[in-house]
């Protein structure tokens, strides 16, 4: 049985994401949000159907630079691993989504890696990055 990744690049390097934690995508320019200082990696709340969601930005935890916000920065609306419904419990801003890939088992490494093509990417561990949402 396949499992599916959303493969998402910050900081030019490519990760994936389980697709299953995963409720939606929006894009980070033009959506209104307050800034917030000194809570990294919580650096934003929006506004979103009536609830707020605090944003990640998870490239100082990861060690990587963080680039300005452009066209292509989305936010992934994450939902709790066990949890079944739609709803976001907070949101990850990335540079870019690249592509939905398919990964059949044996390309797994665990705890966090997975193969794509000739090259392992590693899998964001969404819980140990962002802490308790």
């Amino acid at each position: 049985m396949a499992h599916r990744f959303l493969v998402i690049r910050l900081a030019g390097k490519e990760f994936a994401v389980p697709a299953a934690r995963i409720c939606g995508m929006l894009q980070m320019r033009g959506l209104q949000t307050e800034l917030l200082e000194g809570r990294d990696p919580v650096r934003y709340m929006a506004s979103l159907h009536g609830r707020t969601l605090p944003i990640f930005v998870p490239n100082s935890r990861l060690g990587l630079r963080e680039i300005p916000v452009s066209a292509r920065t989305c936010l992934l609306l994450i939902r709790e691993s066990t949890e079944l419904s739609a709803e976001a419990l907070y949101a990850i801003m990335v540079d870019s989504v690249s592509r939905l890939e398919e990964v059949p088992p044996h390309h797994l490494r665990p705890p966090r890696s997975i193969r794509l093509g000739e090259k392992w990417r590693e899998v964001l561990d969404l819980d140990a990055l962002c802490g308790s949402a």
